[in-house]
């Protein structure tokens, strides 16, 4: 099995919007006939000839029986002289029944490349017990040939104590090959994982690195970022501190640290949120050059624009005496509100780059510049709800993915210039 051996912590932006807004254009709109996937919920990928990669959670060729939306789709846009073009690599659900998805449906998360170019990625159901899978997209070995899908692991049901359902959170590398995720549900106390897959002898097997119970965190949902140490990083959206702020019910979720050692893996809760300070953070970690995490939460705040508070960003960063200090971003509602999607980094600069229900953000300082409001065309034909992923950037250009809206109402992929 050829698997990737670097690991990539920093994250890049372009400083070009420091001068003011931007425009956006549609490279694709999803839902032509369904069968090009709808939805895209999951991040993009660039490769190196400057194609993008991505996930939708549904179309797709199979799963539509009974009205079935689709059990979702592996796709390609390649940049022409007249636009982007799609190209759907994968369609998930091959036998054509959505009650039996062996190799995997609905895939919400971004994907990943190795090193010699195969796609890895998971699914939120399907698999032999319906809980979700770890997969592997091959590329074919002569042009327009179809891509191959081996299901490296099925959760739920190879070992006790195993995850279950996937979601979001996209997976990662560490330098020696090994793939790091989550799932939400699971584990000792069915309160989610941390898991690892290591290669030996072309079969995977799957660690268990750490079981959520409440107190330490709830609900893993968006994967783990990885330092230059092998240190594992991610936010948990409920669990942690319980009070009567309506939102932090089940707890107003956490930051984590998972460590490794000669004697397994040890977290350590970086922070607590308690509502006043933000609730249930809604995003992966975003790791900058210097160490500092940083990250969003969907609700809580200082602002008073939202009924339970209009959420924001963070950023954690070593004090020097072994503790953390939090720095916030509040939303107020006007300039955006609830973020469902994670933080891309700037180290030039310091600016940070995000989603908002329905912006794209710049912040600098505790200065926020919107750079484009969606549905700003009729019928929202730009796009509608910016949740998927992180953004990601090639030259001076932002990209990302928009749940509904476009010329369809099924989503499209779009990119943010001045």
């Amino acid at each position: 099995m050829r698997r990737s051996l670097i690991t990539v912590v920093l994250i890049c932006a372009p400083a070009v919007f420091a001068m003011g807004q931007a425009s956006e254009s549609v490279l694709y709109s999803f839902g032509s006939n369904s069968t090009d996937g709808t939805y895209p919920i999951g991040g993009l990928l660039f490769d190196s000839a400057g194609n993008l990669y991505g996930t939708t959670t549904g179309g797709g060729q199979y799963c539509h029986s009974s009205g079935y939306y689709g059990c979702g789709t592996v796709y390609k846009l390649s940049p022409s002289a007249t636009g982007w073009n799609e190209t759907v690599l994968y369609n998930f659900c091959t036998t054509g029944n959505e009650n039996s998805c062996p190799d995997g449906a609905q895939p919400q998360d971004g994907l990943i490349f190795d090193a010699v170019g195969n796609l890895y990625g998971t699914t939120e159901s399907g698999g032999a017990t319906g809980f979700g899978t770890v997969f592997e997209l091959s590329p074919p070995s002569l042009p327009g040939a179809q891509w191959t899908e081996t299901v490296l692991w099925t959760f739920g049901g190879q070992k006790k104590g195993d995850g279950a359902y996937p979601s979001d959170g996209k997976l990662n590398w560490d330098k020696h090959g090994n793939l790091y995720g989550t799932t939400i549900v699971g584990g000792k106390e069915n309160l989610g994982t941390v898991f690892e897959l290591s290669a030996s002898s072309g079969e995977w097997n799957e660690s268990v690195l750490h079981s959520f119970d409440g107190a330490d965190g709830n609900f893993p949902r968006f994967g783990v970022a990885i330092d230059q140490s092998g240190n594992l990083y991610g936010t948990t959206n409920i669990g942690g501190i319980v009070n009567t702020y309506s939102v932090c019910a089940s707890g107003c979720g956490l930051v984590y640290q998972l460590k490794p050692s000669n004697h397994g893996w040890t977290e350590t809760v970086l922070y607590k949120f308690d509502g006043n300070d933000g609730a249930r953070p809604y995003s992966p970690i975003s790791i900058d050059q210097s160490g500092n995490l940083y990250g969003t939460f969907e609700y809580g705040g200082n602002s008073v624009g939202c009924e339970y508070g209009c959420g924001g960003v963070f950023k954690l960063s070593p004090n020097g005496t072994g503790g953390l200090t939090k720095y916030s971003f509040d939303f107020d509602g006007q300039n955006g509100s609830n973020p469902e999607s994670g933080v891309l980094v700037d180290n030039a600069s310091g600016a940070l780059f995000g989603t908002t229900g329905g912006e794209v953000y710049m912040i600098q300082g505790k200065k926020e510049t919107v750079l484009y409001q969606f549905c700003s065309q009729p019928y929202c034909t730009d796009g509608e709800s910016p949740q998927g992923g992180t953004l990601i950037s090639r030259g001076n250009v932002l990209y990302g993915v928009t749940v509904d809206g476009g010329a369809n109402q099924e989503g499209v992929v779009f990119s943010i210039s001045k």
